[in-house]
């Protein structure tokens, strides 16, 4: 029991890993690029390898409802997290808007990372029960994942007032899924497969409209294309886990 809620906090460490790392780097904007190109192809596998083969697992065609729901859910936050449009920070003007739109994706992606954290750490804690070397395996796979995510979030946000709530919320979301099976056992099939649908519904929402919109421009540039190459050897790594 112990064994397996020590892997659960450990996974959420690993987004500190990446959110205060980002600090030592000088070079912000080549930085900013690589965080959000690292982001776009984790969070792609993490839809495409993850979530999608999770949900056709459960084989409901019901799911396609809260999928919507957790898509439109984000069009709704749009409304009431800062002001952002996509053009790229060229003049000082858009540089404003630029950082206010990473502080958006910033929390936005929290959002939908606590939710899906919260059900890996669900599984996670079950499968280390029945299964240590299972457990740890596992474990690796979703800390690998969440290092570049971290250096994302640590890109889009400053670590004070209600941003240091979200990000100590995110990295014990794990945890607080393990507390849950240990009080109340596993969520039964429908909760699980609904949660899983909304969560793929807002990742889908932010690696579209957000990741994708501020990196259209930059593709060409360093920065982008170094992330790109260091999130598909993330991603392989953790396939052949």
């Amino acid at each position: 029991m112990f064994l397996g809620i020590f892997l659960t906090l450990l996974t959420g460490l690993f987004f500190l890993i990446g959110i205060i790392n980002l600090n030592k780097f000088k070079n912000k904007e080549n930085i900013s690029l690589f965080t959000m190109a690292l982001a776009f192809v984790i969070m792609l596998g993490l839809i495409i390898f993850d979530l999608l083969p999770e949900i056709i697992k459960f084989n409901k065609l019901y799911l396609i409802i809260p999928s919507i729901v957790g898509f439109s859910l984000f069009i709704i936050l749009d409304k009431f997290i800062p002001h952002h449009n996509h053009d790229h920070h060229e003049i000082n003007d858009n540089k404003v808007d630029h950082m206010l739109h990473l502080k958006h994706i910033g929390i936005i992606t929290i959002i939908a990372l606590i939710i899906h954290n919260f059900l890996e750490g669900l599984t996670l804690y079950s499968v280390t029960l029945n299964s240590i070397s299972s457990g740890i395996l596992m474990m690796i796979s979703i800390s690998l994942h969440n290092i570049p995510l971290g250096f994302q979030i640590g890109n889009s946000l400053n670590l004070k007032n209600n941003n240091l709530f979200l990000i100590i919320l995110l990295v014990l979301s794990s945890f607080l899924g393990a507390i849950v099976v240990i009080i109340f056992g596993n969520l039964n099939t429908v909760m699980e497969s609904i949660l899983l649908a909304l969560t793929f519904g807002m990742l889908l929402y932010i690696l579209i409209f957000e990741l994708f919109s501020e990196l259209k421009t930059s593709f060409k540039k360093k920065g982008t294309i170094y992330g790109i190459i260091v999130g598909v050897i993330i991603l392989f790594i953790t396939l052949l886990i």
